[in-house]
């Protein structure tokens, strides 16, 4: 009975978009605290982690119809079992995000948002030609998350709300959008097979299990090159060695995705790195 209760709450968390949104909040927070104003714009901490669910709970009930075919998913049978229940969560996720962007809704903000935006919503809306999302280009896929993350959770910190240089917004948009491939490399794996059914050629099954590695590990590199720039320049070397950490616990968790079935380890501890960042960066932030 305590097993079956704690299975399902562990599922409202990963289907029902909170576990999702908690990461980009935290992401977006993360930015934030490189240059320590982090509680000064919740609000825009809280718009991205809510947009963010509501998004997350619409691409699991939009993108079940293009997997009818498949039957032995058990992540997918979830998703089928509380499809009316995602909907729900969907839109309360949706209205508080509007209520939170309401208090930050100006021209200039609305405008900074919209290439982020569009990336976001395509990826989860039938948008293209065939009612298929970008989700639905292959391997480009990644490239396409990686970098709508990317400009959300770090870019318009930076540019719009840190008065920062583009050149310093985009070193650590770039930064972010690497890691967030980085950590989207397993899902990638986890979809191999369900991704074949369809069509899809993504990076794993293009380039093979060795390949990819190796574009991980150059993925890390540049995470940490890259995120130097912005702990030197905000003199805040807390930052690089919280992704220099969370990075290198991805990097194995990369080789075992082939070997792990069970969704609770991508939709739940690869996703968590993202919240493990943030706790990592406080923790490491009272030392230096």
């Amino acid at each position: 009975m305590i097993g079956k209760l704690i299975r399902n709450t562990i599922n409202l968390l990963l289907y029902g978009g909170g576990f999702i949104g908690l990461g980009a909040a935290c992401m977006t927070a993360l930015s934030f605290e490189i240059i320590g104003t982090a509680q000064l714009h919740l609000n825009y901490i809280f718009f991205v982690g809510t947009s963010t669910s509501a998004l997350y709970c619409v691409h699991r009930v939009v993108g079940i119809k293009r997997f009818a075919h498949i039957t032995n998913s058990p992540r997918l049978d979830i998703i089928r079992k509380y499809q009316s229940h995602i909907w729900v969560y969907g839109v309360m996720w949706s209205v508080l995000c509007l209520w939170f962007f309401i208090a930050l809704a100006e021209p200039k903000l609305i405008l900074a948002l919209i290439p982020g935006g569009i990336i976001a919503g395509g990826y989860v809306l039938p948008i293209l030609p065939g009612k298929k999302r970008l989700r639905d280009l292959g391997w480009g896929k990644i490239l396409l998350i990686g970098w709508s993350w990317g400009w959300l959770t770090a870019y318009v910190p930076f540019l719009y709300f840190a008065d920062a240089s583009f050149f310093l917004a985009s070193v650590h948009g770039i930064e972010r959008m690497l890691f967030i491939i980085l950590i989207t490399i397993p899902f990638e794996i986890r979809d191999i097979a369900i991704d074949q059914s369809v069509g899809l050629v993504t990076m794993p099954m293009k380039f093979g299990r060795i390949k990819t590695f190796r574009i991980a590990i150059l993925i890390f590199i540049f995470i940490i090159l890259l995120s130097s720039l912005s702990s030197f320049h905000y003199l805040n070397p807390a930052y690089t060695l919280t992704m220099l950490i969370v990075s290198l616990i991805t990097l194995p968790l990369i080789k075992v995705s082939y070997k792990v079935h069970d969704d609770y380890y991508f939709s739940g501890l690869i996703d968590g790195l993202m919240i493990l960042a943030l706790l990592f960066f406080t923790g490491i932030h009272l030392f230096i």
